[in-house]
């Protein structure tokens, strides 16, 4: 078993860092959070027995933000500095006692990743360009004279044209359990079930945009 979180590293989210899911509280529940950003004090944040829509929520590389409906205030934890997790599949515990919490909690993460069959197709596509315009510009000399010139500048000019492309769609799925647990007894009082997924296309083989 190893300690929670990093979990930044745990999820190895690229551009989402968080998931959505449900927790239950089997009992009554009290969390600690700090009462402000800037603050070093630390508040209750009491949870009734229930059912509740949750999104846990990875703000960096070291805090956690657990959002709960119906509960007003969000409960952050700071988390552990030395903590490793395998996200494709792995295991952990921690103290609560190092997170400032009453509770202990352990769980697990898993992460599956697939991808399509590769596609090639013909798309449309804009390129830009930089083209020269000029115009003429005249004025009037002291003489009573009309001198006119030229003057160029260089213009983005977007063009829109087809380009043949091959790619395929990868598909991310991360899945994680927690279960929150009295120190003394180990009893399950509370437990979240979540999952976050992400779908990219993969560029493998373009011609240019013509």
């Amino acid at each position: 078993m190893k300690h929670l979180m990093l979990l930044m590293t745990l999820i190895g989210f690229v551009s989402c860092n968080d998931l959505d899911g449900t927790f239950t509280a089997k009992q009554d529940l009290v969390f600690k959070t700090k009462k402000s950003i800037i603050s070093s004090k630390y508040v209750s944040v009491k949870v009734p027995a229930g059912n509740y829509k949750a999104e846990f929520d990875f703000t960096s590389f070291d805090n956690l933000k657990i959002d709960l409906s119906g509960i007003d205030k969000k409960i952050k934890i700071k988390l552990p500095d030395d903590l490793d997790i395998n996200d494709r599949n792995d295991e952990f515990y921690i103290q609560g006692a190092d997170v400032r919490q009453k509770y202990d909690f352990e769980g697990r993460i898993h992460t599956d990743y697939s991808r399509s069959e590769t596609r090639r197709e013909t798309e449309s596509c804009s390129y830009t360009r930089y083209e020269t315009r000029c115009r003429q510009v005249c004025h009037v000399n002291n003489r009573g004279r009309q001198i006119c010139r030229s003057e160029c500048s260089q213009f983005p000019v977007t063009h829109y044209g087809y380009r043949r492309i091959e790619y395929y769609y990868s598909t991310r799925v991360t899945n994680m359990s927690l279960n929150v647990l009295e120190p003394s007894t180990s009893e399950n009082v509370g437990s979240f079930t979540g999952r976050d997924s992400s779908t990219n296309r993969v560029v493998t083989w373009e011609t240019p945009c013509r």
